[in-house]
């Protein structure tokens, strides 16, 4: 039996010589992966499809562009993060401030310090809204999405010694949001 891997790369080739039944399966495969990227990045409920559409349209349009040696499924991905950041940008210049999503998992433990875990994850989505994108991305892809350094790398094109040194950075910026917001439950600086 054939790997799933095995598969997307023979979708693709099918897909690369005109078997558009091909795409939809793999459309069908990662739309759900899509539509999760954009909305850990904090694109609203009501803009996810547009942009899960858009991130396909240019997968396809980039299709030749793929290389077998990689995981189709780390390709997508890395394509619809850095289409997202880049809507997030847009919306951003757009509106002044992009919205985060409702939940998010709180990606710090949990501490007895009186105030709930559903309002910890608020402030903390909130400050994350604060960072700069190339932290951002890195806290989520790492914190939310679970991935390793090396996994993150290989998402966003990065060397991992950058991929650490953005996760250090980022952890080291959202501190400080949280602490200079909420010292009343984040603690005062260090």
């Amino acid at each position: 039996m054939e790997d799933r891997a095995t598969q997307d790369h023979g979708l693709v080739a099918s897909t690369l010589h005109g078997d558009r039944q091909a795409f939809a399966e793999l459309v069908a495969r990662y739309q759900r992966l899509v539509a999760s990227v954009a909305w850990r990045y904090g694109i609203g409920q009501m803009e996810i499809e547009d942009v899960v559409s858009e991130v396909f349209l240019k997968a396809y349009q980039n299709l030749h562009r793929f290389r077998p040696e990689h995981a189709f499924s780390t390709w997508l991905y890395r394509l619809a993060v850095n289409h997202v950041i880049d809507h997030t940008r847009r919306q951003r210049k757009e509106r002044g401030r992009t919205e985060m999503p409702r939940s998010l998992p709180d990606p710090a433990p949990s501490a007895d310090d009186g105030i709930e875990s559903g309002e910890r994850a608020t402030l903390v989505r909130s400050a994350l809204g604060e960072l700069k994108p190339h932290y951002r991305s890195v806290l989520f892809l790492v914190y939310v999405e679970g991935l390793k350094v090396d996994e993150v790398a290989g998402v966003l094109g990065l060397p991992p010694g950058t991929v650490k040194t953005r996760l250090m950075r980022g952890r080291e910026a959202l501190r400080r949001v949280l602490v200079s917001r909420h010292p009343e439950y984040f603690g005062g600086p260090r």
